[in-house]
C-alpha cells in the first residue's frame, strides 16, 4: 500500500511525539522531592509549615491551589516580580497574609532546587515540616549538683558511729571492772554507777597532755573547715536550678550551632549579656514546634509566655511574663563588663561557661571568685591583634616587654583594684 509522503512524515513526528512526551518526566517527577524537603526545611520554615500557618500560608496541597506548576515556580523563583505584573492570584495571596513581602530566592536556589522543593510540597504530609532535633528528651531541669551536703553526712556518720563505738566499750568496761571489783573486794570509781561526765573528767585529769594535744588538733582541723566554709559562701559551681520553660542549650547550641550571641547579643555591646526575649525565640519557634512530646510541651509554653496562638498564626493571646531563676550572680562591689571580655580580650564563652552545647537548662560552670578572676589575668596573654582602639597601647606595651614576652592583663594593671572594685 503506498501511503504519500507528507501523510508518512506527519505520523512520524506525532509518533516521535507521543514517545518523547512518554520519555519526559514533569516536575514532580524528576524533580527529587527528599532534596525538596531539606532545601524547604534550610530556607522557608522560618515562614511557611505543612498544615498549620505561620507567617506564611499553610503549604498543604498547595500545588492544587495555585493556577499552574510553571506559576508557583516563577512565585517561589521572584515573587515581586510576579506581584508587579497585577497577576490577580498572586495579588490576593499577598493580600490574605497580611501584605508581607516573602523572600526572593532568584540567585539563591538554583532552578533545580526550587522544582525539587514543588516536588516535596506535592507529597508532603502535616507535620512534615521543620522540627528540632536531639537525640535525647527533655530533662527536668533540676539541680544537678549531686555532691551538695555529702561532706556534711559524712563528718555526722563518723560522729555517730564513733559515739555507738564509746558507748559499747563503756559498757563492756563497767561490765568488766564490776568483776574485778568483785573479785578483788575493792570499789574502783571509774565504772562503778559513775556518769559520763565523769569518766571523761577522771580520764582529762589523769591524761591532761593527751587531752591538751587532742584540744589543739580540734581547735586546728575545726578552723580550717571553718575557713573554708566561710570562703564557699555563695560560691556555688555546678549550680543548676530547675527553670520555668527547659531549654535545651545542647539542643540549640550543640545539636543546631546556634550562636551564643545570637541569644545573648549584649555580650558584644555592654557589661550584661542578657536574656533573649521571647521575640527572639519565636523567630525560628513559628515554625519549629518539636519533634517529640517533650519538646512540643516546653514550647507550648513559650507560646503561652509569647501570647502566640498557633492555629491562627497570630498573637491573639494575652501574653505572661517568664520568671527566670537566675544562674550567675556577681556582688555588687564586683564590676565585670562582657564586651571588654568577649570583644577586646576575644575570651570564648566556654571559658567562663563551661561546654554549654552539652547542658541542658543553663547551670555555673566556675567559682566566679576573685582568686579565680586574678588567675585569669595572669595567664591568659592579650590579644594584640585585630584590636584598632587598642593599637598605640598595644605598641607601647610591646616596648616596654618586647616582642618575645608574653603580655597578659596583669602586665596591664588588670590586678589593681580600681580596675574591677568601685
Amino acid at each position: 500500500m503506498n501511503i504519500p509522503s507528507k501523510k508518512l512524515q506527519k505520523s512520524l513526528v506525532a509518533f516521535l511525539a507521543f514517545v518523547l512526551a512518554l520519555a519526559t518526566p514533569n516536575i514532580s517527577n524528576a524533580a527529587d522531592a527528599g532534596n525538596g524537603q531539606k532545601v524547604f526545611k534550610a530556607n522557608c520554615t522560618s515562614c511557611h509549615a505543612i498544615g498549620r500557618k505561620v507567617v506564611g500560608p499553610d503549604l498543604m496541597d498547595v500545588t492544587k491551589r495555585v493556577p499552574s506548576t510553571d506559576w508557583m515556580f516563577s512565585w517561589i523563583k521572584n515573587n515581586a516580580a510576579v506581584l508587579k505584573t497585577g497577576d490577580k492570584y498572586a495579588t490576593q495571596v499577598f493580600n490574605d497574609n497580611g501584605k508581607q513581602a516573602m523572600t526572593v530566592f532568584d540567585g539563591t536556589l538554583t532552578d533545580d532546587q526550587i522544582k525539587d522543593v514543588i516536588a516535596y510540597l506535592a507529597v508532603a504530609k502535616p507535620d512534615a515540616g521543620p522540627v528540632a532535633t536531639a537525640a535525647t528528651g527533655t530533662e527536668t531541669g533540676a539541680p544537678e549538683n549531686k555532691h551538695k551536703g555529702q561532706f556534711v553526712w559524712v563528718i555526722v556518720i563518723i560522729i555517730a558511729t564513733l559515739f555507738i563505738i564509746v558507748t559499747v566499750l563503756r559498757t563492756v568496761r563497767k561490765s568488766l571492772q564490776a568483776v574485778v571489783d568483785e573479785k578483788t573486794g575493792e570499789k574502783t570509781q571509774v565504772g562503778n554507777g559513775t556518769t559520763v561526765w565523769q569518766d571523761i573528767g577522771i580520764w582529762i585529769r589523769n591524761h591532761k597532755s593527751r587531752f591538751a594535744v587532742t584540744v589543739i588538733f580540734f581547735i586546728a582541723l575545726s578552723s580550717v573547715y571553718s575557713w573554708e566554709y566561710l570562703w564557699g559562701i555563695d560560691v556555688t559551681p555546678g549550680y543548676h536550678p530547675s527553670q520555668p520553660i527547659n531549654f535545651m542549650h545542647k539542643v540549640h547550641a550543640g545539636d543546631n550551632a546556634i550562636a551564643c550571641i545570637y541569644c545573648h547579643s549584649g555580650a558584644e555591646k555592654g557589661k550584661v549579656a542578657g536574656i533573649p526575649t521571647l521575640n527572639v525565640c519565636m523567630n525560628c519557634h513559628k515554625g519549629i514546634q518539636g519533634s517529640t512530646p517533650e519538646y512540643q510541651k516546653e514550647i507550648a509554653k513559650v507560646y503561652y509566655a509569647a501570647g502566640w496562638d498557633p492555629s491562627k498564626g497570630d498573637y491573639t493571646n494575652p501574653p505572661h511574663p517568664v520568671q527566670w531563676n537566675r544562674v550567675h550572680s556577681l556582688p555588687d562591689f564586683a564590676y565585670f563588663n562582657h564586651s571588654q571580655h568577649v570583644v577586646v580580650g576575644k575570651v570564648e564563652c566556654e571559658k567562663c561557661h563551661g561546654d554549654v552545647k552539652t547542658f541542658t537548662t543553663d547551670q555555673q560552670f566556675a567559682p566566679l571568685t576573685m582568686g579565680w578572676c586574678i588567675n585569669c589575668h595572669r595567664e591568659t596573654p592579650v590579644q594584640m591583634e585585630g584590636n584598632g582602639y587598642y593599637a598605640k597601647l598595644h605598641e607601647a606595651i610591646k616596648q616596654k616587654f618586647g616582642d618575645d614576652k608574653k603580655v597578659t592583663e596583669a602586665d596591664m594593671g588588670g590586678l589593681e583594684c580600681g580596675k574591677c572594685h568601685y
